[in-house]
């Protein structure tokens, strides 16, 4: 059997999952997101523990805070050539972070964080495909990050940190699972469903930061990241090769290459603009045409002897670098409340003609609000939001089975941070 029978599966399977600026989200924590994004020169909590490490310098006290979010879509959709026209099954996508940090001496501070990076995906339960059959295509992909972070403060306006940020993808996929079809007397291959499940692996990277008072009124923040691999390869399959009388055939190996988190630089400014507003500017570059060439798909392993042994697809997604702009906004009332707003915006990277429904990172535009406000005993709530705007593009993948289509992508995120200080 030609292996190609998976070539249509694969150009899906191998996508990635929608995010924000690309895989990665637009911000962290609730001061972070509120923001919009415009975090390098404040980092004024333990967020700062994967936007700019040296901002832990600014806690000298030991510091948690906890931040659950979830994500509605509110426009997110699918249309093709075969009639399909329906939203997204999983509406609501959950996230969350968290961070501590504690400083060894008035110098220099410690800290660890967990993340939710990015990737989210999009389930569509009931899609007619283009052999005639109802069924599912869905993709649920996971990265998190373990930052650990060490930060000094050289001088009264200088910090600088570092931190090794331990990257993790997990991902299970549903690519028209109960639809097989192969035809001896038609020259163009099969297809053959396929449900990958608990593919998942884990790369690490480097992370460098600077923070410096330029002037009382004026900070000044950079950022540096390295790319991290991210190879996937503890996963399982099944393959529905019952068109050639194989039945369901299960690999016991299922390896998915070619994901990586870029590398990264950013740049920011916070002014203090009076004893209430701050105004703070970010820009980042992300190296994604390094991070996302092309994805893989490996299968070995069968249950089977009589289906193939190994089968391997490749996908191009040909990533385009990405520049992030972001301005945010924060003013504090004379009670304490601080409120937020802000702006990002971010080119989607991948190419119309790579697109499918599983790679739908098409969104560009965010506002962001927000706000904090102290509790008893050390404690602060806050709460930001962010909202999507509307985006919509119609394309052909060439190697995609369902022609021509449209992907619509806008959502609305609220976050919920308890932080507190000791």
């Amino acid at each position: 059997m030609n292996c190609r029978a998976l070539a249509a599966a694969a150009a899906i399977v191998c996508g990635t999952a929608a995010a924000n600026n690309g895989l990665n989200m637009i911000g962290f924590g609730a001061e972070s997101v509120g923001m919009g994004g415009a975090d390098v020169a404040v980092a004024r909590d333990t967020s700062a523990l994967n936007t700019n490490p040296a901002g832990i310098t600014q806690l000298k006290r030991p510091a948690f805070d906890g931040d659950a979010a979830v994500a509605f879509a509110t426009y997110v959709g699918h249309s093709d050539t075969f009639r399909n026209d329906q939203r997204v099954d999983n509406a609501v996508i959950p996230a969350g972070s968290f961070g501590y940090t504690i400083p060894l001496d008035r110098q220099v501070v410690v800290g660890i964080g967990l993340f939710a990076q990015g990737g989210a995906g999009n389930v569509y339960k009931n899609l007619q495909t283009p052999f005639g059959t109802t069924d599912e295509l869905s993709s649920q992909i996971g990265f998190l990050k373990l930052s650990m972070a060490v930060a000094w403060q050289l001088t009264e306006k200088l910090s600088i940190g570092v931190s090794v940020p331990v990257a993790a993808i997990v991902a299970k996929q549903r690519v028209f699972p109960k639809t097989s079809s192969s035809n001896s007397a038609d020259p163009t291959p099969g297809f053959f469903g396929l449900d990958l499940k608990n593919a998942r692996g884990a790369g690490a990277g480097v992370q460098l930061g600077a923070l410096w008072h330029a002037a009382p009124a004026l900070t000044l923040g950079v950022m540096g990241a390295s790319r991290i691999r991210l190879t996937a390869d503890k996963g399982t399959a099944a393959v529905n090769m019952t068109a050639i009388g194989l039945g369901v055939v299960n690999y016991a190996n299922a390896r998915l290459e070619g994901f990586a988190l870029p590398a990264e630089v950013a740049v920011g400014a916070a002014w203090q603009a009076d004893a209430h507003t701050l105004v703070s500017l970010k820009i980042a570059e992300l190296w994604w045409s390094s991070a996302l060439r092309d994805t893989s798909l490996t299968l070995s392993q069968p249950d089977n002897p009589a289906a193939p042994q190994v089968l391997a697809q490749t996908a191009m997604v040909n990533a385009r670098d990405q520049t992030v702009a972001a301005v945010g906004v924060a003013h504090t009332l004379d009670s304490g409340t601080t409120l937020y707003g802000g702006f990002n915006y971010g080119r989607n990277p991948i190419p119309s003609q790579n697109l499918t429904p599983l790679i739908a990172a098409i969104g560009e535009s965010h506002l962001t609000g927000g706000f904090a406000a102290p509790a008893a005993s050390g404690w602060i709530v806050s709460g930001a939001f962010e909202y999507l705007l509307r985006k919509t593009v119609t394309y052909i993948n060439p190697v995609s089975p369902l022609g021509r289509s449209e992907e619509r992508l806008g959502y609305v995120a609220l976050h919920l941070m308890l932080s507190r200080r000791w």
